[in-house]
């Protein structure tokens, strides 16, 4: 090989006809170099570079990761099948896809568990893989329309600078954005009617395997291509074109249909869809809100509700906004960016789709910087459907790329002057931007630089537990009362294959909800399985007849195996309970309510039916005062229909009061013994109301003789479920009526029920 000869002297005294007169194969060598670099700096501007490290496993045990981490080692440790695992949620299990735990690489990276090291996960590595095939396909899309490959390259760029594609890294598969592009790269780009079958074959079989709101957008483009044969096949009633065009389709949407199975999809059990529509929307604004302001540099943010500041979040960025407005002047003024008709053209099929993709990310309660512009309710034979769907404001994804490849092909039939300049410019001005976002990604997996895996359990004794065990049960069964300790006890569990009671899936297994409802239960009629670790994810009291097994490590409350109660554990020491006691689902006071309650909502907790009990440890609440005389009780509580409800406490009554469906306060005074008492024991009896009468039953001959003309019809009464008799707690305040009010902060107005009191 012969390397050119370079005139140094007139590279200093000529630079620009130096670089102009440089040979091909160095420019081409130029090009390559900074096509395999641009995806490295891509990645290092938002991500700790010691992600890619597999055996750095202390970042991923928080938050969606944890789940995601978990789904994997248990299913590398558990499988019982080609896609579940029985550790996790166990005696039932889960899948791969109702974990999020990335089927294709726990496919690929399973058959060889015994050559990988003990502690391994593929989210860091996979997060590099998708930034490199975002920036190539981006480049692959965008190259056809480009006036030269250096103008493509800042293509590339701009479309790789989506504040959403890495916002998402925290669910990690929704990273895999390239998909996306892919779609409309085989929308636009791909000519052959062949090529398009099998490349939306690939695509939509793989998304299927990976994800479902990624299969949903790009079926979204999918279903453009087809109406883009479909119209003028139908129009005409060309019957040749429109048999090609339904066994081409067929056969592409066989392709998810196989995948979704062997990812897992169809598991029996198996909730289709979860709480949360119209929560997780996409505010009109969202293109140009930024949510937070250390997001941008430039622009203004409005904070939103958590479901729109999260799943909603979709900030453009000021670059990107600049770009789709000079791509708007351009095409109204310039004759040379006119030129781009013919592409815009060939976009009027995904008119419809990408409009109902924007309905649904906006969804029936649609916001306008945090401005109520309609909210209705959703029909009753939508909620199901659109439970499949709940984050809708994802949805807007596929629209935010396609508007900027449409700003970058009108910005490439421009001159070449404004192509030359406005690039550079608008990845400058997005850098800029979006660089207290980047610096915020950065920081969110900043934890790998540690080698540090148990934060919350560092003992060693956690693994001497664990080991000594056949299984470890939390208590209560909502992981999300402490995310971190249920992510850390469980990785040492799925990685000795034991069974573990409880797991947050994204999709519930109804049948496991069961199983899980009844250990519950058991352990609060004091029924435990002795050869089981069990570790309150709160503090919680015992059962009686296990108070005296309760252990504390690292401030963790345990029950240790029988096996392990010799090992050097602490007794446990009560931390403050507040005075005021809440019931939704992260609360603390959920573990004080016995086997009649339901699960706990974001509100409070529904009773199961007329009689509940809730027991309050009294001795170690933390008062407003140091050692009250006096106790009253502040009630906040509901019920689905008027019922009069008698209160006990310590089974003795104390009051009856009036709940309706709309909640209500009520303040109890409470006997002074109430004080002395290790308890609080407070039931809730619900009074059977009247029947109410209703219409619809037979009329009686009686009654019929006594009117005349039109009977009407005899009135029936409604029949009075258990359910229909519950209530709602939400939460109990415990305070001294002798304390002196607040000067800097007055008490809210309380409705008071004062009944005289009976003991009966």
């Amino acid at each position: 090989m012969r390397l050119p000869t370079w005139n140094w002297r007139s590279a200093i005294s000529q630079p620009q006809a130096f670089v102009t007169n440089l040979p091909p194969q160095v420019w081409t060598g130029l090009f390559r170099a900074a096509c395999c670099l641009a995806p490295v700096v891509l990645f290092l501007c938002f991500f700790n570079p010691y992600i890619i490290d597999p055996t750095k496993i202390g970042w991923v045990l928080e938050a969606d990761w944890g789940q995601h981490v978990l789904g994997w080692n248990a299913y590398r440790h558990c499988a019982d099948s080609f896609n579940h695992q029985t550790c996790l949620a166990a005696p039932v299990g889960n899948s791969l896809m109702s974990l999020d735990a990335n089927p294709p690489f726990a496919f690929l990276f399973k058959p060889f568990s015994d050559l990988l090291p003990d502690q391994f996960q593929y989210i860091g590595p996979w997060f590099a893989m998708c930034v490199a095939l975002h920036f190539f396909v981006a480049y692959r899309l965008v190259r056809p329309h480009a006036p030269g490959r250096w103008a493509a390259f800042g293509g590339a760029i701009i479309l790789s600078l989506l504040p959403i594609l890495y916002y998402r890294m925290r669910h990690d598969t929704l990273v895999a954005q390239f998909l996306v592009l892919w779609g409309l790269h085989i929308f636009i780009n791909v000519q052959s009617e062949r090529a398009k079958m099998w490349h939306w074959i690939a695509l939509l079989g793989f998304a299927g395997l990976l994800h479902p709101y990624l299969l949903f957008m790009i079926a979204a483009i999918w279903g453009g291509d087809v109406l883009r044969r479909f119209w003028p096949a139908a129009r005409t009633f060309d019957r040749k074109a429109l048999l090609d065009l339904t066994w081409r389709s067929a056969a592409a949407l066989m392709a998810p249909i196989v995948t979704m199975g062997l990812a897992g999809t169809y598991t029996k059990g198996m909730a289709s869809g979860a709480g949360g529509w119209g929560y997780y929307t996409a505010g009109i604004d969202s293109f140009f809100n930024p949510v937070r302001q250390d997001f941008s540099n430039i622009l203004k943010a409005t904070p939103l509700n958590g479901g729109q500041s999260f799943e909603g979040y979709q900030y453009l960025g000021f670059g990107l906004l600049m770009l789709i407005v000079t791509a708007v002047v351009l095409y109204l003024t310039s004759p040379e960016a006119k030129r781009a008709r013919d592409y815009l053209k060939k976009l009027w099929p995904l008119a419809l789709p990408m409009l109902c993709l924007a309905l649904i990310a906006i969804s029936n309660n649609a916001k306008f910087f945090n401005m109520q512009v309609w909210n209705f309710p959703l029909p009753e034979q939508l909620k199901g459907p659109a439970a499949i769907l709940r984050a809708s404001g994802r949805m807007m994804w596929p629209i935010a790329y396609l508007l900027i490849l449409s700003a970058l092909v009108v910005l490439y039939k421009a001159r070449p002057k404004v192509i030359a300049i406005m690039l550079p410019l608008v990845i400058a001005v997005q850098a800029y931007d979006i660089a207290g976002f980047a610096a915020a990604m950065r920081k969110a997996t900043g934890l790998a630089q540690s080698d540090q895996v148990y934060y919350l359990t560092p003992s060693p004794l956690w693994d001497k537990l664990v080991k000594a065990s056949d299984g470890v049960d939390f208590y209560p069964a909502n992981i999300h009362l402490n995310q971190k300790l249920f992510y850390e006890v469980t990785w040492r569990a799925t990685s000795n294959k034991l069974p573990v009671n409880t797991m947050y899936a994204a999709r519930e297994n109804l049948m496991q909800i069961a199983h899980q409802d009844a250990g519950q239960d058991a352990f609060k009629n004091g029924d435990v399985k002795p050869n089981h670790l069990l570790v309150f994810l709160k503090q919680c009291d015992a059962p009686a007849n296990l108070r005296s097994r309760l252990r504390m490590l690292d401030g963790v409350w345990i029950l240790p195996p029988d096996k392990a109660m010799d090992l050097p554990l602490d007794k446990p020491v009560w931390d403050p309970i507040r005075s005021e006691v809440r019931f939704g689902w992260l609360d603390q006071g959920t573990c004080m309510l016995d086997q009649n309650w339901s699960r706990p909502d974001t509100e409070g907790t529904w009773s199961e039916g007329p009689d509940a009990n809730v027991v309050i440890p009294i001795q170690h609440v933390e008062f407003d005062t140091p050692k009250p005389r006096k106790l009253e009780l502040n009630l906040k509580a509901k019920s689905r229909r008027p019922v009069q409800v008698s209160v006990m406490v310590n089974d003795v009554k104390v009051d009856e009061i009036e709940l309706n469906p709309r909640a209500s306060e009520h303040t109890i005074t409470l006997p002074a013994s109430a004080l002395r008492k290790d308890a609080l024991k407070i039931r809730f009896v619900v009074i059977p109301p009247e029947p109410v009468a209703t219409e619809g039953g037979a009329e009686s001959s009686a009654s019929a003789s006594s009117r005349g003309g039109r009977g009407q019809v005899a009135r029936k009464p409604e029949p009075q479920t258990a359910q229909s008799l519950g209530i709602k707690l939400i939460n109990i305040r415990l305070s001294d009526p002798d304390a002196e009010p607040d000067e800097d902060e007055p008490a809210p107005p309380v409705l008071k029920t004062w009944r005289p009191v009976s003991t009966s």
